[in-house]
């Protein structure tokens, strides 16, 4: 059942004919037949521009062509010469119409409570330039709807009513959030894709965690122009920093490094600022951070190194500002330093692996377990860090001013020399490549 007082209202439409409009409209206002026709044309086009704004083009779509109709065909007689009688019934029609698109607007926003607020929203929001499909697929399902309403059909509204006042809504949220949140949206979305989750985690978090912030706060009220504004500069800003900070992890930095200097950098200017700071505590900064930055190139290093040797051939590690490569699938002939070619591939890649690195000095170590006479073994390590030192510089990964081989015996074993795996652990090359200052 109808509420009481639509259905009177409906009722009262339906008996004077403002519902199911002919192409002649009945109980037309009448006009003056000594009216100025140029100055009610002009009032009739106001009338209409005030039922636009009103949203009575599209509550009560039929009466309201009908209305411009009647007034364009006013226009067109007095353009023509034609008699005043004529452009005034026109007028008459276009007045009558809109006074049926009146009543019938009224009850659409009985019928769709909320509508226009709806509607005029999403339209301020600009959802019909940024979504002009979804708006017009909307504003399509609202005109089948009305035009029920026109015709004393209620039962459309009372089925898509909620929905249809829903999309609208929806529809300005979305405009909002497109206007005011795709930079930081484009941020994210490229920093995903270059995955920024894994590799920067904590500035990837931040920049999301701002991005959502901003977004519930559009979808609890998107015409919170102020909390908004706020919102969406916070996330803009944290996803240009997670972009930043993404460009330098690309370039071989760790996030924890990057977050680090950006701190002590912030710590110098606010120091600086307030004039706290002296010279020599300026300079303990720098070089603090230059040391940070320097044992950061080293751990990228390493870890470029490392990728290219299984664990079972290599073990390599930072130690006192220096990269050291330890050797443990190198052997030797026993009380022997020749390489022998079951060797060349493994130190093919220890070639490389240091050529990329473009090292200052390089160092090579030789080292012997516990077994034998100390003296022979010192000399049988210093003859093969000798016959490595030698593969690198015929093979171009040095020259022999910027590399120098040492035999340290059994002066500094890894393992327990107890044990035949501790022995063998313990007889190796390591190579220490110093990088240069950077």
């Amino acid at each position: 059942m109808f509420p009481q007082k639509i259905s009177a209202l409906l009722v009262f439409m339906l008996a004077t004919g403002f519902i199911g409009c002919a192409s002649t409209p009945p109980n037309a206002i009448p006009i003056a037949q000594t009216a100025n026709p140029a100055a009610e044309i002009e009032k009739t086009q106001k009338l209409i521009n005030e039922a636009r704004e009103r949203q009575m083009d599209v509550l009560s779509p039929t009466n309201f062509t009908k209305a411009e109709q009647a007034l364009n065909k006013a226009i067109d007689k007095k353009s023509s010469g034609k008699s005043n009688e004529d452009i005034l019934e026109q007028i008459s029609y276009s007045r009558t119409y809109l006074k049926q698109a009146a009543d019938s607007t009224q009850l659409a926003i009985r019928q769709l409570p909320g509508i226009q607020d709806a509607r005029r929203g999403a339209m301020i929001a600009g959802a019909n330039e940024a979504y002009p499909r979804d708006w017009n697929r909307v504003g399509k399902e609202l005109e089948s709807v009305t035009k029920s309403i026109e015709k004393g059909n209620l039962s459309p509204s009372d089925k898509k009513s909620a929905a249809i006042i829903g999309e609208y809504r929806q529809l300005e949220i979305d405009a909002v959030t497109k206007r005011v949140l795709s930079q930081a949206d484009n941020n994210l979305k490229a920093a995903e894709k270059d995955k920024a989750e894994k590799m920067a985690p904590r500035s990837y978090t931040a920049a999301t965690m701002k991005y959502q912030n901003a977004a519930k706060i559009i979808a609890a009220n998107p015409r919170n122009a102020m909390a908004i504004n706020k919102a969406s500069q916070d996330a803009t800003r944290e996803s240009l920093h997670l972009v930043e900070v993404m460009n330098k992890v690309k370039q071989g930095n760790t996030e924890d490094l990057v977050l680090q200097s950006e701190k002590q950098q912030r710590a110098i200017s606010s120091l600086r600022k307030e004039n706290n700071m002296n010279e020599a505590e300026m300079n303990e900064m720098a070089r603090q951070q230059a040391e940070l930055q320097r044992s950061q190139m080293l751990i990228n290093q390493a870890a470029n190194i490392r990728s290219q040797f299984k664990p079972s051939e290599a073990e390599v590690f930072t130690e006192k500002g220096r990269v050291t490569l330890r050797l443990k699938s190198l052997q030797f002939p026993p009380n022997q330093a020749s390489l022998g070619r079951k060797n060349e591939a493994l130190l093919e890649r220890v070639n490389e692996a240091i050529e990329t690195t473009g090292p200052a000095r390089v160092i090579v170590e030789g080292h012997t377990d516990s077994t034998g006479n100390p003296n022979r073994n010192m000399t049988l390590s210093e003859r093969r860090a000798k016959s490595v030192q030698d593969y690198l510089v015929a093979n171009g990964a040095v020259t022999l001013a910027n590399v120098e081989a040492v035999g340290l015996g059994s002066t500094k074993p890894v393992s327990d020399n107890k044990t035949a795996t501790g022995r063998a652990q313990n007889r190796r090359i390591e190579i220490i490549i110093e990088p240069l200052s950077r």
